[in-house]
């Protein structure tokens, strides 16, 4: 009896062991299909809010090819990213949230676009931004970033010849004036080129379409051993569109601080004065693009303007330099933009070299845009750099100098008394250009008409490279292309 109690009580105990075991295993099978439901649930919401991430820069790059493509690409590449940027709205986050819902959350999308620091910090046509997308699934998300880059090609639509001289109406050439190069005219009137007392030309001459023997006026004695040439069709000078004017933080005021004895308020109220033996030498530090009031130079004072490695511009009412220089400092390119006037005296100088191996560098190095009506150089001034009037009379006289490409809209144009410009092209279609007394231009003359006397002199040099010219000259209608990178995770 004893051994059957004890079977019985083994078989009992083995039996609540099994059930133990099975217990505990279905258990822990019940727990691990939980966790894995739960997991596969979690990897799924964490997939989704990728996915809305990236749906989220899709939203935004559409956006942005629509945006890009309504701004006005007539505008100066300053002016058009500037509008480019304005419409990105840099830094600030959309919301996106037409998804449809998952694990009975509403989706979203958290959209925000950067500027990214540029490679070539002194290309000024091209910008690179960062779209960086969060997407959200309740308290799951997963962020999401493209990157890519806008690149602004201004087309050109100036018809630059290959001549010293072309014009539209009519050429005197008196009193010895002299041309060294080709010379060309639209009309085919009668007298439509005068020559006369020691007036020469050394090129061939391109006339009108419907030209006749005389189209050329001159004595009898006059030997013409040049070439005639008829041209097949009128050529056409438009002005390239002068851009709109970039608006820019006003500058801070200063107090300079030469000792504890002197000081001297260098810039207040939005102008710069450099009128005092304590601001000599002062240098403006570009770290951004600024906007002025007045720059105002005399008693042959320096103003040094520092920008770096980077492209900056200046927007100023009033440049004032009876007397007084500005030396650009740094290997990137400043373009200032003059609303008012330009006023030069004496001696002023601006963006002067240091050696003649630079001059070519140096012009490339400043561009100036003009809204005033005159611009008047009659001392020794000089200019390096290329210069933009919208409309102003241009009046060179006594010494003065000028190295860079000149566009005007202006009608008159007076450069006599040993005047030296040094140009690539001087661009002026809509105005009569009088050279005399000894004045000088170097590089291709476009004007309306063109009256030469008293020793004026023209040599016709031709620009080497169209990289070499003033970006107005290519400032039609614009192109602009969109480069992109791969969506990534941040």
């Amino acid at each position: 009896m004893s051994w059957k109690n004890n079977e019985q009580g083994i078989a009992l105990t083995m039996v609540v062991f099994i059930l133990t075991v099975v217990t505990i295993l279905g258990l822990s099978i019940i727990t691990l299909s939980m966790n894995n439901v739960k997991m596969s649930s979690g990897e799924r919401s964490s997939q989704a809010s990728y996915y809305i991430a990236e749906s989220g820069i899709n939203y935004k790059m559409d956006e942005i090819y629509k945006e890009l493509d309504a701004i006005n690409k007539e505008a100066s590449a300053e002016v058009f990213f500037q509008h480019v940027e304005e419409q990105l709205k840099l830094n600030e986050i959309d919301m996106y949230t037409d998804f449809e819902k998952s694990f009975n959350n509403q989706p979203k999308a958290e959209v925000k676009v950067v500027k990214v620091k540029k490679s070539n910090a002194n290309s000024s046509n091209e910008r690179d931004y960062k779209i960086i997308s969060k997407g959200v699934i309740g308290n799951r998300s997963r962020t999401a970033e493209k990157k890519f880059s806008v690149d602004f090609t201004q087309n050109s639509s100036v018809n630059l010849p290959n001549t010293a001289l072309f014009v539209n109406k009519n050429i005197d050439l008196l009193g010895g004036a002299y041309i060294d190069g080709a010379t060309g005219i639209n009309s085919s009137s009668q007298g439509a080129i005068r020559l006369d007392g020691g007036a020469k030309i050394t090129g061939d001459i391109f006339v009108g379409p419907n030209a006749k023997d005389d189209i050329i006026d001159k004595p009898a004695y006059m030997n013409i051993p040049n070439k005639i040439v008829k041209l097949n069709e009128i050529k056409t000078f438009h002005m390239p569109v002068f851009p709109e004017y970039p608006t820019y933080p006003m500058i801070s005021d200063e107090l300079f601080i030469h000792n504890q004895w002197n000081t001297y308020e260098v810039i207040k109220n939005g102008s710069l004065y450099i009128n005092n033996w304590m601001v000599n030498n002062y240098t403006l530090d570009m770290r951004e693009n600024l906007q002025l009031d007045k720059i105002i130079i005399n008693q042959n004072y320096t103003l040094n303007i520092n920008i770096g490695n980077s492209n900056h511009s200046l927007v100023v009412n009033e440049m004032n330099m009876p007397q007084g220089k500005i030396n650009i400092i740094g290997t990137g390119k400043l373009t200032i933009f003059v609303k008012n006037n330009i006023t030069l005296g004496g001696g002023a100088e601006i963006n002067s070299p240091k050696n003649p191996q630079s001059v070519k560098e140096k012009i490339k190095q400043l561009d100036i845009y003009y809204k005033g009506r005159n611009l008047t150089m009659s001392g020794a001034q000089k200019i390096y750099g290329s210069l933009f009037a919208e409309r102003a009379n241009i009046t060179m006289t006594g010494g003065s100098g000028f190295q860079g490409s000149i566009v005007t809209g202006g009608t008159e144009v007076n450069i006599n008394g040993g005047t030296n410009a040094l140009t690539q092209i001087f661009y002026a279609p809509n105005a009569a250009v009088n050279l005399s007394g000894g004045g000088k231009i170097v590089g291709s003359i476009v004007a309306n008409s063109f009256t030469g006397t008293g020793g004026g002199f023209v040599k016709y040099e031709k620009f080497h490279d169209v990289e070499d010219l003033p970006p107005f000259l290519g400032s039609s209608k614009g192109t602009i292309s969109i480069q992109t990178q791969p969506t990534r995770e941040k």
